[in-house]
This record gives C-alpha cells, sequence and structure tokens, in this order.
C-alpha cells in the first residue's frame, strides 16, 4: 500500500515550475513568445478532490492556464471540474471582493483549460470536451472548453516533441507500465524505471532530488486505479444482478461521478449497497425513468 501522506501526483510536481510550464504551454501556443519569468504559478489545493492532487495553474500574460492529468480511462466530468477549478482561481485573482458590488469592470484574466491524458482510450491527438454536454437542455447560457491532449508515449507524438519536460515525463509513465506488463510488481516497476532514466538523463536531476517522493506517488496513483478499476468490475456485476442492461451503464456514470468528486469510499460501498445506490442514484439526478 502506498503511502498516504503524498497527495501531490509526479506531474504536478514536476510541472509546478516556471521553467518547465513555459516549456509546457510553448508546444501549446507555438506562435508565443512564453518565458519562465512571465509565469505566475497559482496552483490551487483541494479543488479536484481526489486523493491525489494532479493540477497546476499559472497566469500568463492575460491568460489563466489551468492544466491537469488524467489516466486510465477519459473521465468526461473534466470540463465540470475546471469551471469548478476557474471560479475559485478567479475568486483568489479579485484582491478587493467587495470591488465585484461596485460600478467598474473588475477585469480577469481569459480561462484556458487543458487536459493531458495517458491511456489506450484515445486514439487522436486531441479532442474538446464542453460544458454543455453536460447540461440536460440546451442551448445554454454557459460553456467552457477543455482541451484533451494525449501525451501517451510514442515516436513522432507531435506534442511530445515540442516540449522535452513533457515527452520525457510520457516515457517514465510508459516505463513503468510497460515494465508491470512485463510481470513486474509495481515497486519493482517504478524503482527499474527510475533507475534506467537516471542511467539515460531523463528527469535525471528531478528524480535523484525527489526519489522517495516519486516512489511514493507513483505507488498512490496506481494504486488509486487499481481501486477504481475493481470498483467498476463491481459497479458492473451489481447491473447485471439488477437484470437490466443499461444498469450497468447507469451505475459506470455513477461510479465516474463518485471518483469525480473524490468520494472513492462512498464508490466502494454503492457498488456493494443497494439501499445506498439508489440514494446515491437520486442524489445524482440518475432516478431510472419509468
Amino acid at each position: 500500500m502506498a503511502n498516504r501522506q503524498y497527495k501531490d501526483s509526479v506531474f504536478r510536481t514536476y510541472f509546478n515550475c516556471a521553467e518547465r510550464l513555459a516549456a509546457l504551454y510553448r508546444a501549446i501556443r507555438q506562435d508565443e513568445t512564453i518565458l519562465p519569468e512571465d509565469i505566475r504559478i497559482t496552483t490551487l489545493d483541494d479543488v479536484f478532490l481526489s486523493r491525489l492532487k494532479n493540477d497546476v495553474s499559472f497566469l500568463w500574460k492575460d491568460h489563466a492556464i489551468i492544466l491537469a492529468e488524467h489516466q486510465s480511462s477519459i473521465n468526461p466530468n473534466m470540463p465540470y471540474r475546471c469551471y469548478l477549478y476557474s471560479a475559485m482561481l478567479m475568486m483568489n485573482l479579485v484582491g478587493n471582493k467587495k470591488a465585484l458590488y461596485g460600478k467598474e469592470l473588475v477585469r480577469l484574466p481569459a480561462p484556458h483549460c487543458y487536459v493531458f491524458y495517458i491511456g489506450n482510450d484515445m486514439k487522436e491527438d486531441e479532442k474538446i470536451l464542453r460544458l454543455s454536454e453536460a447540461f440536460r437542455e440546451t442551448p445554454a447560457d454557459i460553456e467552457l472548453v477543455c482541451h484533451v491532449i494525449n501525451i501517451t508515449y510514442q515516436k513522432h507524438r507531435a506534442i511530445l516533441e515540442r516540449c522535452r519536460p513533457l515527452q520525457e515525463y510520457s516515457f517514465l509513465v510508459k516505463g513503468i507500465e510497460d515494465r508491470k506488463k512485463q510481470g513486474m510488481s509495481l515497486a519493482d516497476a517504478i524503482r527499474a524505471t527510475m533507475q534506467y532514466c537516471v542511467e539515460h538523463g531523463i528527469m535525471k536531476e528531478f528524480l535523484l532530488e525527489h526519489w522517495k517522493e516519486v516512489t511514493a506517488m507513483f505507488a498512490l496513483q496506481w494504486d488509486e486505479e487499481e481501486e477504481k478499476k475493481v470498483l467498476y468490475g463491481e459497479a458492473h456485476k451489481a447491473g447485471r444482478e439488477e437484470g437490466r442492461e443499461e444498469g450497468e451503464d447507469r451505475l459506470a456514470k455513477l461510479m465516474m461521478a463518485l471518483f469525480a468528486a473524490g468520494r472513492a469510499q462512498d464508490a466502494q460501498r454503492a457498488a456493494k449497497d443497494p439501499a445506498f445506490r439508489k440514494q446515491l442514484f437520486h442524489k445524482f439526478h440518475m432516478d431510472e425513468e419509468k
């Protein structure tokens, strides 16, 4: 079991740095001159409620940039999560809250949201998720666009070739996954991949400086992903026991909503407790149509 004292992900720890953020944002906005000294890190705590914090935010000129890493399956609730994050970020950036009730317009930086995805569920290099896709009725007067960028390691992936820190991070994650598939234990796969990277100059200084933390954070990260897989499996089983094909889909959506809200314990209980599950269906407006 991973050490639970580490709450930040490797992604957040590695990129919570002006130099690496500048390199990363240059890879996204290729026509702009983006310098580390123009970046102000504004990362918030306890907005994305998962146990492991995998988000980074920063200001660049008149832009507010929100970045998040996501592994395994694509979470369709990321636009909503980014919407909440951007709202809290804007509130923090307004120095005088009373000015919001004044006659003068309070100027705000323009928000941009990016999710960096590692996994097998996305074949394209980039896709767009919209907050409006979650609305029961459209059109609506609020929208948020979330750019999902595939950073799963492979040769000649353009975004990785444009940003060495991102490429090296992706290579590290792939190395751990590959060694696990070859039969190594998680601990051995993490250790062997980190050692290989250090010997070959990949994230060398960062890994040597944060060896213990990175080991624990990756262990926690994979621990959470395995927990999600088990609970999704239990949800599908519960759906079949209900005797309806749509039960599996509804339960899967409930699991995703609970994980997005950082409620892993409730997800575990819902997978096994029909009465509690029914309460959650009602709370999340997923009651069965009659």
